[in-house]
């Protein structure tokens, strides 16, 4: 086979390709051996039909047609080599299959979609400002807090349930459609509800505060209809509650005990305690400032790198735009996407340039990040992914086998978790490359302010994906991670 560099117009790379006489015949033979085992023509036997009767029964056409399709493969992997071609997909090829004469060297152009060039900029040459890491008294005694609560103890209490109290319960849960057709299951589930943790639905909360031991309560909601799990997302849950028994969270004295308990440190008085625990969140917080700072320099290459996006690959991003909105709006509103134009008063004129210009901005975010992925070889191993497991399954008291079988399971969530772990690759060599400028405050305030009331949001959300998933594994005994990991990296469990 030979082949030839035609030209490259914007992202457009253009090969002749020439396939010597014999491999075509080869391939042509081997086609024809394959058609007769497979066709049954009157008067032949299978395997025997002679090749006249095929063409003319067939066409010589198609024999044409799935030879060339035996080639290419092999062919394409080789010019994908021998030019060092990144491509967004197979090459589109035009080939007249009456212009082919047996016997003599088969001439074909492809025409392969690559991935358009990024100029990125000197990134010794960024600086971006990062905050000066400082503790607040009201910073150290919520860390104090959650120390206690971690070094705490139940005790079983009489009274009605309080704010923070841990709840032992049996519950009927019903899996139910949003028009009352119930999935129901009459077993009983064993739970326990710790009223103190952020991630508990409020509306469970709210139903089970007051409540004594021998009382039964009951509580209703929808899932909301973005929740990760499809299996429950806009579907509603109902629970009969009877309440067991109560347990008070009782909180350690601040004793030398305690401190050599939660700092595995001899310490004298409250006030070396607090000041060793100052210096332990120190890093902390500055390791937290500086991927926040490094998250900042990313978005301040990808706003300055050039890349010149074709109109082809913008499309196929439109149109991919355009499907998922159009599935958000089903899902959500249970409508298509001109119905809600219409109810938003948004014309189809706006809606239009609004998709094209956030397709624009994402494909141009992705082009810039995935060029400097490659600029210095960030790759996600097997080794990678198996630590992160690990990690997972420490975090939450379980076996690490029990977690990469549930991440096996769901394919998309491995694909997410491989996501977090590439990202975070990539925030660790910008953090080496960048400068960064300490700051007791942002410069551009209000753009920070902006920026930070919009990751509130999205954490808000997170934490009410997470709830939902907590408390419905905990009530129905479906595994946690194939319930939910709303975050890809979560499993909810082991407690």
């Amino acid at each position: 086979m030979k082949t030839e560099l035609l030209g490259q117009e914007k992202n457009l790379v253009t090969i002749k390709v020439e396939f010597e006489a014999e491999e075509f015949t080869a391939s042509l033979d081997k086609t024809m051996q394959e058609i007769q085992q497979k066709v049954n023509v009157p008067g032949f036997r299978k395997g025997h039909v002679p090749r006249r009767v095929l063409e003319m029964r067939l066409g010589k056409s198609q024999f044409y047609a799935e030879s060339l399709e035996k080639m290419m493969p092999r062919a394409i992997e080789q010019i994908v080599g021998d030019y060092d071609l990144d491509t967004l997909g197979p090459p589109s090829f035009a080939l007249k299959m009456d212009s082919i004469r047996e016997g003599e060297p088969l001439v074909c152009e492809l025409v392969f979609e690559v991935i358009p060039e990024v100029s990125l900029p000197e990134l010794e040459s960024i600086e971006v400002e990062k905050l000066r890491p400082k503790l607040t008294d009201e910073m150290v005694q919520e860390a104090l807090k959650e120390l206690q609560k971690i070094c705490s103890t139940l005790a079983p209490v009489s009274r009605p349930i309080g704010e923070d109290d841990v709840v032992h319960a049996t519950s009927i849960v019903y899996l139910a459609d949003t028009d009352d057709h119930r999935e129901k299951d009459d077993t009983p589930q064993e739970n326990v509800f710790d009223l103190g943790d952020s991630l508990i639905r409020r509306e469970i909360k709210e139903a089970l505060l007051g409540k004594s031991p021998g009382e039964k309560t009951s509580v209703e909601f929808v899932v909301d209809k973005g929740n990760a799990d499809k299996r429950v997302a806009g579907r509603k849950i109902h629970y009969d509650i009877t309440i067991d028994r109560i347990e008070e969270r009782i909180l350690p004295p601040m004793t030398k005990g305690f401190y050599k308990q939660a700092l595995q440190m001899d310490i004298d008085s409250e006030e070396d305690f607090r000041a060793e625990l100052k210096k332990k969140l120190l890093p902390g917080l500055d390791e937290e400032f500086t991927n926040e700072a490094a998250l900042t320099a990313i978005d301040r290459i990808v706003e300055i790198s050039e890349v010149e996006i074709p109109d082809t690959l913008l499309n196929r991003q439109i149109k991919r735009q355009k499907q998922q909105d159009e599935e958000a709006c089903k899902q959500r509103f249970d409508s298509s996407i001109e119905e809600y134009l219409r109810n938003t008063s948004v014309s189809l004129a706006d809606y239009e340039e609004d998709v094209r210009e956030k397709s624009r901005h994402a494909l141009h975010r992705a082009l810039v990040v995935d060029a400097l992925r490659k600029k210095f070889d960030v790759e996600v191993s097997r080794e990678d992914l198996e630590a992160k497991i690990f990690d997972i399954a420490h975090l939450n008291g379980v076996r690490p086998e029990i977690v990469r079988a549930a991440f096996s399971k769901n394919q998309d969530q491995l694909q997410q978790l491989t996501n977090e772990l590439r990202d975070s690759k990539l925030t660790a060599v910008i953090r080496e490359k960048v400068k960064f400028k300490e700051v007791d405050k942002f410069t551009a305030n209000e753009l920070r302010a902006e920026k930070l009331k919009t990751e509130k949001l999205k954490t808000e959300k997170l934490k009410a994906d997470k709830s939902e998933a907590k408390e419905l594994s905990r009530a129905m005994e479906i595994a946690p991670a194939e319930l939910s990991a709303v975050n890809g990296a979560t499993i909810e469990g082991g407690e």
